[in-house]
């Protein structure tokens, strides 16, 4: 693992100057933290405040700033004002990072930084990812594919630096939440953040709450299913507050990317 760090923080070093579009996810914290160690001021880190990016996330993105005394900003802008987005066409996720990765172009550009990273780890070339190719067509560079990371070896990286969200759990935006076809809306969104929360608090760490109009599909580690379960009395008032009429919860438990199982599988086989 050292010699893996060493790559990353030289790779990084290399770059001069960068800025690092940073989401409080383990993966951009590395970099971020990396970055930040190996160039300092030189390291601009940028969270973009939007619909889909929990308010959680925004507090731990702040409280890492202050910690490590990033060089930090934020951007605000409206995820659903983008053009083919709110549709949720199943390549969403290309016009949503061409927009991420045009605004951090244009301060690039305003103040003469070369390079702009991304968080994307090697793991991530194997799932249906339509972002990488937005990240390619803007010539964004991904230090962790560079040398090599997978996403044990983020986490390992980042715990051997101490990075305290070292073992947070993958956070995907809550469009994600939302069958490709069906339309995102602002409403959608906070249904299925207060919903997701309201799960946290229970204790369970992997949570998805998949929308269904008013519908609801609770997914919670396998190991957890049973004890999601009994907490469900309490959850289905909760969630009929919130605004869902049917709940269910999903005896298969947790599998990151289940909805782009399908299409990566069509893609494969075509």
């Amino acid at each position: 693992m050292n010699n893996k760090i060493e790559l990353l923080e030289n790779t990084i070093r290399n770059y001069g100057r960068v800025i690092i579009g940073f989401s409080a996810g383990v993966d951009s914290t590395l970099i971020a933290f990396a970055a930040n160690k190996v160039l300092g001021k030189e390291a601009l880190i940028v969270l973009a405040r939007t619909e889909t990016i929990i308010n959680e996330d925004v507090e731990l993105a702040r409280s890492l700033a202050e910690k490590y005394k990033f060089n930090y900003e934020e951007i605000e802008y409206n995820e659903l004002e983008i053009e083919n987005y709110a549709a949720n066409p199943i390549n969403r996720c290309y016009y949503c990072k061409s927009e991420l990765y045009n605004r951090l172009l244009a301060i690039a550009e305003k103040r003469n930084i070369p390079f702009v990273l991304d968080g994307a780890n090697a793991d991530d070339l194997g799932d249906y990812r339509p972002g990488r190719i937005a990240a390619e067509e803007n010539k964004i560079r991904s230090p962790l594919i560079e040398c090599g990371f997978t996403k044990q070896d983020v986490r390992d990286a980042a715990e051997f630096y101490g990075i305290p969200n070292h073992d947070k759990p993958s956070a995907p935006c809550l469009s994600s939440r939302i069958p490709y076809g069906t339309f995102i809306d602002a409403k959608s969104l906070s249904m299925i953040a207060q919903a997701e929360k309201f799960i946290r608090n229970f204790g369970f760490k992997n949570v998805r709450v998949r929308h269904y109009d008013n519908s609801a599909k609770i997914e919670v580690d396998n190991f957890d299913v049973e004890r999601l379960k009994s907490f469900y009395d309490e959850i289905e008032d909760e969630f009929k507050n919130i605004g869902y009429e049917n709940i269910e919860i999903d005896d298969e438990g947790f599998k990151s990317g289940k909805l782009n199982h399908a299409i990566k599988e069509q893609i494969e086989n075509a």
